[in-house]
């Protein structure tokens, strides 16, 4: 009877066996990736929305510059933009601004100083209204020779485009390092079967219940994804950081600045205990099936 106790309440030393040397770094390494995928794909959706309220519902005008002097021209543009009912705003860009933006791409000096650059006018229109573009760019030629439209409708459609792709690649990417968890948390759990075959079976001559073997395997798969998930988790989140740190600014490259918000960081910190719940879900299923096949 006393052996019987002994061999029913046996615990299995799975902390042992050769996969649990490297099952936690496998999890942290896979963590680790998809915690960098998730916020890639997060980071990505919270720049769309920057770029929506930035550039939907605006034009930009260019006019250029002219020996003759500018300011009269560009103040004649304002007129005539703003005398359009579709227009609410038009307000010139300082040439200050302008060639700041343009420092990271053709460098600081006399060169740039010296360069004539057209001056941009930030156009905002009128909400429920529709602009005839071709129509206003005639009247703005007539009226200032040489003067542009940029129209950023077709380019954020593209830019958008884009960055939803980006968006799935990140999330599918997430996805599948998640299963890749799943993955290494079967194969340590079915090579613990092996191992421990001989001891499981004793075990279940002697009375133990398929549940009571299986919640060991569950909670070795626990610590296993608790241990790399933490890890994963933080080199991840020190990765991150780092790359906001040096990262060049999002306005000196005329783009927005890719950045997560606390309730996204959260969803990062969140990912272990998925990994964990995920990797015990298929540590007692793979018992459950094996030692159900076994009789």
């Amino acid at each position: 009877m006393t052996s019987g106790r002994s061999h029913m309440g046996r615990v299995l030393p799975l902390g042992r066996d050769a996969s649990s040397r490297y099952g936690a770094w496998i999890v942290a390494a896979t963590v680790y990736v998809a915690a960098l995928g998730l916020a890639a794909a997060m980071a990505i959706a919270s720049a769309e929305q920057s770029w929506r309220g930035t550039f939907a519902g605006r034009i930009s005008v260019q006019v250029p510059a002219s020996p003759d002097g500018t300011e009269n021209r560009v103040a004649e543009t304002v007129a005539l933009l703003l005398a359009t009912p579709a227009i609410e705003e038009a307000v010139p860009i300082d040439e200050a601004v302008s060639r700041a933006l343009l420092e990271p791409w053709l460098g600081a000096g006399p060169g740039l100083d010296a360069l004539p650059l057209p001056t941009l006018i930030d156009v905002r229109l009128r909400r429920g209204t529709e602009l005839d573009i071709v129509a206003l760019e005639v009247a703005l030629d007539a009226a200032v020779p040489g003067t542009r439209i940029d129209e950023h409708g077709l380019w954020l459609e593209r830019v958008l485009r884009f960055t939803r792709a980006l968006q799935a690649f990140g999330a599918a990417l997430a996805a599948l390092f998640a299963l890749t968890a799943v993955a290494t948390a079967v194969f340590a759990t079915r090579a613990g079967l092996a191992a421990h075959g001989e001891a499981i079976g004793i075990m279940r001559l002697v009375g133990a219940r398929d549940a009571g073997i299986a919640r060991q395997f569950v909670a070795h798969s626990r610590n296993l994804a608790i241990k790399g998930g933490i890890v994963g988790c933080a080199l991840a989140a020190a990765t991150l950081f780092l790359l906001g740190r040096f990262a060049p600014g999002g306005t000196a490259l005329m783009l927005p600045e890719m950045t997560l918000s606390p309730m996204q960081w959260g969803a990062l910190a969140g990912l272990p205990l998925v990994v964990t719940a995920l990797g015990m879900a298929s540590a007692r299923l793979t018992v459950m099936r094996a030692l159900s096949r076994a009789g």
